[in-house]
């Protein structure tokens, strides 16, 4: 029997999360929340628009009880926390969506809500925290440690051991020399080679990385 669940979120990451649950088969995707009105009557990949987050109780009492993010992150991750925290509060469970190209270790860990898009690799021992993305093609090589809610972005390469704490965003490309510490609420610039630890809440860019101001 099919799981109903429901997007909270709709844009370009909703539609590749959209197609990795159908692609799985186990769950009947009922449709998606999001505030914007030109996305009213809409409907994305067949899955259609139901209005705003304030719908979530709504569906929740009508015995629907999953959930995924469908809001990626350029750099700040915090969008995506709090929806994903949202729907915690209301009760909700979020879903865990893997690609079946995805390559994971049996010795890997990952957390609950977990997003792994197609051709990712997570090799042995690696942990991965809740609502955490390894979008397309990226790596996380053995023994990484990976926070809540981060986003290891397209083509990304994290090498062995490195930590990565929470809500932190790696960005398309870069590269993570092994044994690395970066910090909470970090932006990694794409194309960074990152051969330095990194303090929490920094921007670093460049090859090699260095820290520049947020906007």
């Amino acid at each position: 029997m099919s799981i109903p669940v429901v997007g909270l979120g709709a844009g370009g990451h909703a539609k590749v999360v959209i197609e990795i649950l159908k692609l799985n088969g186990q769950y009947e995707l009922i449709g998606f929340l999001d505030p914007k009105e030109e996305l009213q009557g809409r409907s994305v990949l067949g899955v259609p628009a139901l209005g705003s987050d304030e719908q979530l109780s709504v569906l929740r009492r009508r015995g629907i009880h999953h959930f995924f993010v469908g809001l990626g992150s350029s750099s700040d991750t915090q969008p995506r926390r709090r929806l994903y925290e949202c729907a915690l509060t209301q009760g909700m469970k979020p879903v865990t969506a893997i690609h079946p190209s995805a390559v994971i270790s049996p010795s890997a860990a990952l957390g609950v809500g977990a997003t792994v898009m197609a051709s990712a690799v997570i090799n042995t021992g690696a942990q991965l925290g809740d609502n955490v993305i390894v979008n397309t093609g990226a790596i996380v090589e053995h023994d990484c440690i990976i926070g809540n809610h981060v986003h290891i972005a397209t083509g990304a390469t994290l090498s062995g051991g490195v930590l990565v704490g929470d809500g932190t965003h790696v960005g398309v490309g870069a590269v993570v020399r092994q044994g690395i510490r970066i910090g909470v609420g970090v932006v990694i610039g794409a194309g960074a080679v990152v051969v330095k630890d990194v303090d929490d809440s920094q921007v670093v860019i460049g090859n090699p990385a260095r820290p520049r101001e947020r906007c």
